[in-house]
């Protein structure tokens, strides 16, 4: 009976500490996958347009963009971010770049960082959604205006959107697809800044600027790309699974071993009762 209940106990702790350490892997994965399915509805839905509808709803966006003038920048995680945006109300706004009616705006590939993400429309009822999205008030991804284009990322405990964009440098490339456009970003600054800071940064007129930016320790990782006619690295296939990454393989190497330690221990104590009972019975 003894040896039952230790066998129990230790089978208990390994599907305790697998739990632990998988659950959260599964979880990203399962994040993965739904992104994929988005990104592909997005691109299923832009193919079922035609030309002249694509440029059409590129024209909207532009108006847009000029009835906000030079967007300055502003904190995109501050309350209330982009709540004072013109250019009618939000669902009016909300409408634009969204053939698909489920609020993606556009596609982000990060070849760099295997990232191919949806990016929707963004306002404070799904901040707490573990997604990226555009910043209200900010330059929506066509011409028409000065400014940047902002895109943040928000978190929670098992997914970041924006995980590794600090291994960015100056002169790598990202993407937008928008409608039928693959725009090219090339990073020409990384930093890291204070919320304040960001009001002091500024756009150079005539450049169309895309800015990443996500928390980090309580200040702003800022990676900002101009758009530039030439295509340096072909855009990532959204057709193909996310590449589970190297974080897993980490976390599970040590689940592994800690569950053939305990399982080396189980077979020890099940051998050393054995051999109890074997002398046990010979006296």
């Amino acid at each position: 009976m003894k040896r039952f209940l230790l066998t129990l106990l230790i089978v208990a702790l390994v599907a305790a500490l697998a739990a632990l350490v998988l659950a959260p892997v599964a979880i990203r994965q399962y994040r993965l996958s739904e992104n994929a399915k988005v990104v592909n509805g997005y691109r299923n839905a832009v193919n079922r347009l035609s030309a002249e509808d694509c440029d059409a709803m590129l024209a909207q966006a532009q108006e847009y963009n000029r009835s906000l003038g030079n967007a300055a920048w502003t904190d995109p995680y501050a309350p209330g971010s982009g709540e004072s945006a013109p250019a009618g109300d939000s669902e009016a706004r909300a409408a634009l770049l969204d053939p698909s009616g489920n609020g993606v705006m556009a596609v982000l590939e990060v070849p760099k960082l295997g990232m191919s993400l949806a990016v929707y429309h963004g306002d404070e009822a799904d901040a707490s959604a573990a997604r990226v999205t555009h910043v209200a008030g900010s330059r929506l991804p066509s011409e028409g205006a000065d400014g940047p284009c902002l895109l943040r990322a928000t978190r929670d405990r098992f997914f970041n959107p924006f995980a590794g964009l600090d291994r960015l440098i100056i002169g790598d490339c990202f993407f937008l697809r928008v409608m039928q456009q693959t725009q090219t970003y090339e990073v020409f600054q990384v930093t890291r800044a204070t919320p304040e800071a960001l009001e002091a940064f500024h756009s150079t007129e005539g450049d169309e600027e895309c800015a990443l930016v996500a928390e980090a320790n309580g200040m702003r990782l800022v990676v900002r790309g101009r758009r530039v006619s030439r295509q340096s690295v072909n855009p990532a296939d959204d057709s193909r699974p996310l590449p589970s990454g190297v974080p897993e393989l980490i976390l599970a190497a040590p689940v592994a071993a800690v569950g053939l330690i305990l399982l080396s221990i189980i077979e020890w104590v099940r051998r050393m009762a054995r051999r109890g009972m074997r002398r046990r019975m010979k006296l």
